[in-house]
């Protein structure tokens, strides 16, 4: 089958209690499942809503603190995924384990349950500050086709190509940029992973502020990458939000076509990889 996707840009909104946060969810769900979407991209630690609760954490303990609601976090996604018959790549959030904290997304099927992929290449903040820990590796979700690497884990080439070598057709990004320089990195980086494996990329952004560290401020859109091919628009942008404002992008996606763009190509990029490193040419 094929899918429609919805990329989420949620906006940091005030919250006197956990319900208001699990209602915003809510809210998204509501959107998508309206639209006609089957599977739904939240953004990297869309969580850090929650931190309003506490006006006092320190920023080194925000992790710590956040962690607590990891374990409600995945059981909202996997209900809501089982009544809505949604699949949702849940963003991220903190999880709490004895060697540490990960920065983790949960991604929920409404028949094949849940599974967990951990976010390997950390930002100097995440280590620093947090003091989070990496992951070691990428992880097989429930549907075969979707794939996920979590912001700056899309920035390297190799995760995104072993996705694709495993027969990942969809790689969503749920992002947490601040800056307009890391959305550009991100954004950009996307759709180079588009382009170099042929697949559809999904880009999810946390957007708004909370007026104080660690969330002063964010910058981005969501969107849908396509590789720039013939059938696929010449912008390699399907759909996306407006910048720094709440939406959702919603595109559908066609693999049959993907995969004739892949054969049929004026350029085949997929078939034309090399799958060794590149050696350097004595000079002529």
């Amino acid at each position: 089958m094929n899918y429609k996707v919805a990329a989420v840009s949620w906006k940091l909104r005030p919250v006197s209690g956990d319900a208001d946060f699990f209602a915003h969810m809510f809210d998204f769900v509501t959107e998508a499942h309206t639209a006609g979407a089957n599977v739904l991209v939240l953004p990297e630690l869309f969580v850090l809503e929650l931190i309003q609760l506490e006006p006092k954490v320190k920023e080194v303990n925000v992790a710590k603190y956040l962690a607590q609601y990891g374990p409600a976090i995945e059981e909202w996604l996997q209900r809501i995924s089982e009544s809505s018959g949604m699949i949702i790549v849940g963003g991220s959030h903190f999880k709490a384990t004895e060697e540490g904290i990960y920065n983790v997304c949960a991604v929920a099927h409404p028949q094949l349950g849940m599974v967990t992929t951990v976010k390997n290449n950390l930002t100097n903040y995440e280590k620093e500050i947090w003091d989070l820990l990496p992951g070691k590796g990428l992880t097989k979700l429930p549907e075969s086709r979707i794939g996920a690497t979590i912001c700056y884990d899309s920035e390297f080439p190799e995760s995104g190509r072993a996705l694709a070598e495993s027969g990942v057709l969809l790689q969503c990004v749920p992002a947490y940029t601040e800056t307009p320089h890391g959305f550009s990195r991100v954004r950009y980086c996307c759709q180079a992973r588009a382009i170099e494996n042929q697949v559809f990329v999904a880009h999810s952004s946390l957007v708004g502020n909370i007026g104080r560290e660690p969330v002063r401020t964010t910058s981005g859109w969501s969107a849908i990458y396509c590789p720039t091919i013939n059938p696929f628009p010449p912008s390699g942008v399907l759909a996306r939000t407006r910048m720094n404002e709440e939406g959702i992008a919603v595109a559908d996606l066609d693999f049959d076509k993907l995969l004739g763009a892949r054969q049929l190509g004026d350029v085949r990029n997929w078939h034309d990889r090399q799958n060794s490193d590149w050696e350097f040419n004595t000079g002529g």
